[in-house]
């Protein structure tokens, strides 16, 4: 009874480890903001990257392992993978078993053989040869309508000889499926990017925040300029510091606080996006799955979500990026 309960225990500790792997775990990582962002001390920031640093590291890690997991699948699987694609191949284009055969052995075919191949295969898609395809493709655009239309009435005919036409492959009717959905969800995800991308660009790109730069620096050039020798210039070098300390509090209470409201967003849209995520990893696995024979774990579908999720942490490092001025200093 004590060895099935410690089985169980070891069984739970394994789950729970996993669990840690996922996004949404990596979030809960993030340590908190102190409530004043422009007063705090070099070595409390200097605290804070190091600790959002080791979690850029941790998801980076996490990251690279799945996607050689998915890789080390594809290199110890590629013999099947090959069979699958070339038998998907076979399905897509009716070619034959002595075409597959061919196929196999490509690089031991004439270039005859490799251009009667494609024109056969041309033939199945489209009803022309390699040479009428490249033709077409330098008709004018009255050339091209008129062989568009010529081409509609072939069909037209064709279904009204023939009313109940083959069956369509399930497999391919399967991958177009998954093809619009990853495109759904790729543009999905695509807008959120955008989004987040436009909350940082909205305080990068003001203008303002350019200038009281430029007045720190030149404030700064000058008060350098004055030191070494002493020509009774000590109230001017301290009116400068003292306009360079002033500004430099100034554009910390400026941008800090859009920029906590910025990460704040980001996470926001972070988190919501992440089943967007998981699902195109896990539509992009099947996909795998049926053009490669090949199954991938089901954890590699999280590699886009921690990707996202480790973009936010590059982004939350630089809370304090607007700290330009700490007073144990001054």
């Amino acid at each position: 009874m004590k060895k099935l309960f410690f089985v169980i225990i070891i069984l739970l500790c394994g789950r729970l480890a996993g669990a840690q792997t996922t996004p949404e775990a990596f979030l809960r990582k993030a340590p908190s903001l102190p409530k004043d962002s422009c007063n705090i001390s070099r070595s409390a920031k200097d605290s804070f990257v190091q600790e959002v640093s080791n979690l850029i590291e941790e998801t980076d890690h996490e990251i690279t392992r799945l996607n050689q997991e998915v890789e080390n699948a594809g290199n110890s699987n590629e013999e099947r993978a090959r069979e699958t694609a070339l038998k998907q191949m076979s399905q897509q284009y009716g070619m034959s078993e002595e075409d597959i055969a061919k196929m196999k052995n490509a690089k031991n075919l004439s270039a005859a053989d490799k251009q009667a191949m494609a024109n056969n295969m041309m033939m199945k898609q489209a009803n022309m040869t390699m040479d009428e395809a490249k033709n077409l493709s330098k008709l004018d655009d009255a050339g091209k309508k008129a062989y568009a239309e010529a081409l509609a009435t072939e069909k037209m005919a064709e279904v009204k000889a023939n009313p109940n036409p083959q069956p369509v492959n399930s497999t391919g009717k399967n991958m177009q499926a998954l093809i619009a959905e990853q495109q759904t969800l790729t543009a999905k995800i695509s807008a959120s990017n955008q989004k987040i991308g436009n909350l940082y660009a909205a305080i990068e790109n003001d203008p303002s925040g350019k200038e009281m730069l430029s007045k720190i620096d030149e404030w700064h050039s000058k008060l350098m300029s004055m030191t070494g020798i002493d020509y009774g210039q000590g109230k001017q070098m301290d009116s400068l510091s003292a306009l360079i300390m002033n500004e430099q509090v100034k554009y910390c209470n400026k941008f800090t606080p859009k920029y906590r409201a910025a990460l704040r967003q980001h996470q926001a849209i972070v988190m919501a996006s992440i089943p967007d995520y998981r699902q195109l990893g896990a539509v992009t696995n099947e996909m795998i799955k049926l053009q490669y024979g090949l199954v991938v774990s089901p954890e590699s579908a999280e590699v886009s979500g921690l990707q996202a999720v480790n973009g936010y942490f590059v982004k939350f490092r630089d809370a304090f990026k607007f700290n330009l001025y700490f007073a144990e200093e001054n």
